[in-house]
């Protein structure tokens, strides 16, 4: 048994006695880990005159957008690794020969890519932005104007956007995003998606998690896409709202507080259609300009009716 396992076998055994608290437990266990891992921070600076778009390829760890200065492009990054070989073994490669494109990379040259590079980027607010981690690590993005494409395994946050915004989480991440003036693409496996705030159209996905979206305004030309398999949808949309409005849910129950005006159709009135009543929808909001589209397998839909500012 190593040194360190003595020490952590120590510390169960002062909280047993001193604590009951599971979280103070955690955060010590978390703190010692912390203390014993190697930290090598590197600043960088560039000029953004003939920047216009930034790729950022991660192994593991997370990445911090945020916007500043018009002129300059600052990259900070934190190498966290058990031993000082092992952070020296990981290599952050930035490349802007390709025309107005800088791309940056995460090279880790360690055989079992151990250790990690945790990013903090400050960029001009009209940059194009495509980040992806392979591994672990979250991503958060605020301020930024620019299109935006992120894909990660872990939590997404995107906050305060003009133009698309794209995010794919593959593994167990939740997506949140807030204060979108462009479209938004949302997907993940095994997670929740949130949008609060939302002004243009949405298409959002989930495998195993619930939706939940919250309109300012839907312009007469957007749409929105809300499906999930396993989870619910809950949808918040303005008292003036124009839509087309169809969905479904296989298990759960469909129900709204807007005033929804059904397309016709003939059917007996027995407990078949009473039941397809609870589930399925398909009529219009006000004038019908936009387009919602909802549907949830194994959870329930919920249209919730806000009032207009």
């Amino acid at each position: 048994m190593n040194k360190n396992a003595y020490i952590i076998l120590l510390i169960m055994a002062t909280h047993v006695i001193n604590c009951s608290s599971k979280n103070s437990f955690h955060q010590t266990i978390k703190s010692f880990l912390r203390s014993n891992t190697i930290e090598k921070n590197e600043q960088r600076e560039f000029s953004v005159a003939s920047i216009h778009s930034l790729s950022l390829n991660n192994c593991n760890g997370s990445i911090t957008v945020k916007t500043g200065p018009k002129k300059s492009l600052f990259l900070r990054t934190i190498k966290r690794a058990k031993t000082e070989i092992i952070a020296n073994n990981i290599d952050v490669i930035t490349d802007i020969t390709n025309g107005n494109h800088l791309a940056i990379t995460t090279k880790n040259n360690n055989k079992k890519k151990n250790g990690l590079v945790d990013y903090e980027l400050i960029v001009p607010a009209s940059l194009n932005i495509t980040l992806t981690i392979t591994g672990k690590g979250n991503v958060f993005i605020k301020d930024v104007h620019g299109m935006i494409d992120v894909v990660a395994h872990d939590d997404i946050t995107i906050i305060n956007t003009k133009q698309r915004a794209s995010a794919q989480s593959l593994n167990k991440g939740s997506i949140n995003f807030a204060n979108t003036g462009g479209p938004v693409e949302a997907y993940t496996r095994n997670g929740n998606i949130i949008g609060d705030n939302i002004a243009h159209s949405c298409d959002a996905r989930s495998i195993k998690g619930s939706i939940n979206i919250s309109y300012k305004k839907l312009p007469a030309t957007g749409s929105i896409n809300l499906k999930t398999t396993s989870g619910n949808i809950m949808l918040a949309l303005p008292t003036d709202t124009n839509a087309q409005i169809c969905g479904y849910t296989t298990y759960g129950t469909f129900i709204s507080d807007h005033e929804i005006r059904l397309k016709s159709y003939a059917t007996k009135l027995n407990k078949t259609a009473w039941n397809k009543f609870k589930k399925e929808v398909d009529g219009t909001l006000g004038t019908g300009d936009a387009t919602i589209m909802v549907q949830s397998t194994k959870g329930s839909v919920k249209i919730i009716e806000t009032q207009t500012t």
